[in-house]
Parts: structure tokens; C-alpha cells; sequence
């Protein structure tokens, strides 16, 4: 028999009998139920890494907070680097008021990655207040010793809520040495309020 003849008489029975690709109904609702749960599991995933890892990079970098008590606790153990954050320096632009432009103060930062890291600390700010401030930096962009981007978090100690935590959103500018650093940031004027520039010293533990 030779191959046209083979497949002549295969023809026909492939016409009669089509190929069937239909799944069972039962077999598709189970196989779309788990591609949405695993479709769900990724997004949650993908969120969580989006904004900056969430409790497993906390937990990685040893910081650790218990809600019972309300401490803060970090581990000066881990391997990550910690710095200790001294008291700024500041210049408002308005030299007429009576800023006071040596903020002493004392704070913790700890580096969660080469881009980012936690800050806790207290300082005497400008308008003569105690402030309180716990921040998230954020840079991504290096150039040597320099890295630049953002810090976020909350602040107290200013008029904005009559003392009490206020939102921050402010760029950064980080000059960072082996055992010394520089952090470098700028407010513009807000609400009558001057505008400032600050200058605050770290060291690594």
C-alpha cells in the first residue's frame, strides 16, 4: 500500500469522526477556579513588591514591632547596615524670624537595601518644638557617593495638626561614605511658612 493510498482511505474517517477538543464542564470550571486563585496570589505579590516588601523585608532587616507593648525594636545584630542619625542644621529663607536653625537631636536608620531604608529619631525643630519623625527612604538613583530620591512617613511637633503626626512626602539627597554620611533635604514654601533647607549628619554603628 502506498502513503496516497493510506491517507485516501484515512479521509473519510477523519470526516466522519471529527477530532473532539470540547473539555468536560466539570474539568473547565475547576481548571478557571484555580488560574483566578493563582491569578489572585500573584497580583497580591506583585503589590506587595511594588511598594517595598512589605513585613518580610522588616523582618529581614531585624525591625520588629510589638502592637501589645508599642516598641520598636531592631536588632543592632543584623546585617544590615545602622546608622545613627545626629541633630540637623537648617536655613530658612525668611531671615527676619526667629528660626532656631540648630536642630539637635538623636535617630536610628537602618538599611532595609541599597535603595532604601527606615528612619526613627527626635530633634528640636525650627519653631523651638520637640519633633518626633519616622520615615521610609527611597533611592534609587546613585551617582558615585550620591544617591537621590524621596523619604515619606510622618513628623510631629509643627502647626500643621496642632502638634500632632503629619504626613511628609520630601526629596533626598544622600552623600554617603563608608562610615559618614550626609542627608540633604529642601521644603518650599508652604501656607506662609519659610522655606527651608536641611543638612543632617549620620554615622554607621
Amino acid at each position: 500500500m502506498t502513503a496516497e493510498t493510506a491517507v485516501s482511505e484515512a479521509k473519510p474517517a477523519l470526516e466522519d469522526k471529527p477530532l473532539n477538543l470540547t473539555l468536560p464542564r466539570e474539568a473547565l470550571q475547576e481548571d478557571l477556579s484555580r488560574q483566578s486563585w493563582q491569578l489572585m496570589g500573584d497580583a497580591q505579590g506583585a503589590q506587595g513588591k511594588s511598594i517595598w516588601g512589605g513585613s518580610e523585608k522588616l523582618k529581614d532587616a531585624g525591625i520588629s514591632f510589638n502592637q501589645e507593648e508599642g516598641k520598636l525594636k531592631i536588632d543592632l545584630q543584623n546585617k544590615h547596615d545602622t546608622w545613627l542619625q545626629l541633630g540637623a542644621l537648617s536655613y530658612h529663607q525668611n531671615r527676619q524670624a526667629n528660626y532656631n536653625e540648630t536642630n539637635y537631636g538623636v535617630g536610628i536608620l537602618r538599611r532595609l537595601d541599597d535603595e532604601s531604608a527606615l528612619a526613627f529619631g527626635y530633634y528640636r525643630n525650627s519653631i523651638h518644638k520637640d519633633s518626633f519623625y519616622s520615615a521610609y527612604h527611597y533611592t534609587p538613583y546613585q551617582y558615585g557617593p550620591v544617591k537621590l530620591g524621596l523619604q515619606a512617613g510622618l513628623i510631629s511637633g509643627y502647626k500643621a495638626l496642632k502638634g500632632f503626626p503629619t504626613p511628609m512626602l520630601l526629596p533626598l539627597a544622600s552623600i554617603e561614605g563608608k562610615n559618614v554620611a550626609v542627608d540633604l533635604t529642601c521644603i518650599p514654601p508652604l501656607g506662609g511658612v519659610s522655606a527651608v533647607c536641611a543638612a543632617q549628619m549620620r554615622v554607621k554603628f
